[in-house]
């Protein structure tokens, strides 16, 4: 398992890191804790307020080329054993992959059209403009899209554990989208929360990637640490498929 780094993406210091867990710092705050920070080497930490967690992705991808297998958790959610409230060691997801190709979130279902619901949240411009570069520099994974946002369920988080070689094919192409979509949508006038729209997107995108690359993945609940771990066990169960 050496070969196996599981980060976990914060924006402040944090009291309690689980076990196995390397602490990156994303953004331009003030890295107090003196963790790994995303600002070193290549790296878009500069973009981390409309980019949110997607900051410390690209850092891996750009510069952990000792890992075999990666894994991204937050500083307060991580993957969950099944079945038993608690956050899951390294072991643990190390020996799921063993039969998967990468270990997701749950699905969390909508009770409506994926995408109905981005755009009763966010901003409906959004999907016809990635829509449109998809189409140009990836027209095969055009089905997987359209598939995915007519469906009711969705993983989400931007959490996930896999082989490097495997993240950083994921990373290549969901970047590339994301870079061009800058290009094309203004963002100035939305809001703070709004502002953070690569972020939302590349949750979805995530969906479509897995889709398309017939990805075999194992979904895991949600261990939320700002709540007692048995409210996070019920909240997973509510969202299985």
């Amino acid at each position: 398992m050496d070969n196996f780094c599981m980060y976990m993406v914060t924006h402040k210091p944090v009291d309690k890191i689980p076990k196995d867990r390397v602490p990156l710092f994303v953004g331009t705050g003030d890295n107090k804790a003196g963790y790994l920070a995303d600002s070193e080497g290549d790296n878009i930490s500069s973009k981390n307020k409309n980019y949110c967690e997607l900051t410390g992705i690209y850092w891996i991808w750009k510069n952990d080329k000792a890992s075999e297998y990666v894994s991204i958790e937050h500083y307060r959610r991580f993957f969950m054993n099944r079945f038993i409230p608690k956050i899951s060691r390294k072991k643990y997801i190390w020996n799921l992959l063993k039969s998967y190709d990468a270990v997701t979130s749950r699905q969390y279902i909508v009770n409506e059209s994926v995408y109905k619901y981005y755009c009763e949240h966010h901003f409906e411009s959004d999907l016809i403009e990635i829509r449109k570069i998809i189409s140009r520099i990836y027209p095969e994974y055009i089905d997987a899209f359209d598939s995915f946002f007519s469906n009711d369920k969705s993983v989400m988080l931007n959490m996930v554990a896999m082989k490097k070689e495997l993240f950083d094919s994921y990373c290549e192409w969901l970047f590339q989208i994301l870079f061009l979509l800058e290009k094309e949508i203004d963002i100035s006038n939305r809001d703070t929360y709004q502002q953070r729209v690569y972020g939302f997107l590349a949750e979805r995108l995530f969906n479509v990637w897995l889709i398309k690359n017939d990805i075999k993945t194992v979904p895991l609940p949600i261990y939320h640490l700002e709540n007692h771990a048995l409210i996070s066990l019920a909240k997973s169960i509510k969202h299985r498929k």
